[in-house]
C-alpha cells in the first residue's frame, strides 16, 4: 500500500485514511491527509437509521418526536465523523438519506400510495428541526 499519492488508502476506526489533491491557485497540486468515513461506516449508519424509522409501531408518533430521536444518533455521527472538512461530502449523504427515510415515514403514516411522494412538503416540515450532519 502506498499512501504518498491519491491511490490507496486504509480503514481504522471507521474512517477512510487518505491523501486528496488540493489544486492551489498557482495550478500547483498538493496532497494532504484527510480522513472520511469508511464505506463500512456509511453503511452501519444507513442501517442505524434504518431500524430508527422503519418500524410500524412508531407510525403514532409524530414527524416531530421522531426526529427528536433521530437527532441524538444524528450528533454523535457528527462529532464522531466531521474530523475534516473532505468529511462532509460523505455526511452530505447521509444527511439526504436521512430525509428520504423521513418521507417514507411520513408518506406510510398518511397512507399515500406513493411512497416517495411530498418530499418537499416533509423538508419543510423537518427544516429546523433535523440535524445536518454536513454543516
Amino acid at each position: 500500500m502506498n499512501i504518498w499519492d491519491d491511490q490507496d488508502g486504509f480503514d481504522f476506526l471507521g474512517l477512510h485514511h487518505r491523501k486528496f489533491p488540493v489544486r492551489k491557485k498557482g495550478g500547483r497540486t498538493f496532497y494532504i491527509m484527510n480522513h472520511v468515513p469508511s464505506k463500512k461506516a456509511m453503511k452501519k449508519m444507513r442501517t442505524k437509521i434504518k431500524e430508527y424509522t422503519e418500524p410500524r409501531h412508531k407510525l403514532y408518533m409524530d414527524i416531530r418526536d421522531l426526529v427528536k430521536g433521530l437527532n441524538r444518533r444524528l450528533q454523535g455521527f457528527k462529532n464522531y465523523y466531521q474530523l475534516s472538512p473532505m468529511g462532509k461530502k460523505w455526511l452530505n449523504r447521509i444527511d439526504w438519506y436521512v430525509l428520504t427515510r423521513l418521507n417514507l415515514f411520513n408518506n406510510k403514516k398518511r397512507n399515500r400510495r406513493n411512497k416517495h411522494a411530498k418530499f418537499q412538503d416533509t423538508a419543510e416540515e423537518v427544516k429546523y428541526l433535523l440535524v445536518k450532519l454536513a454543516s
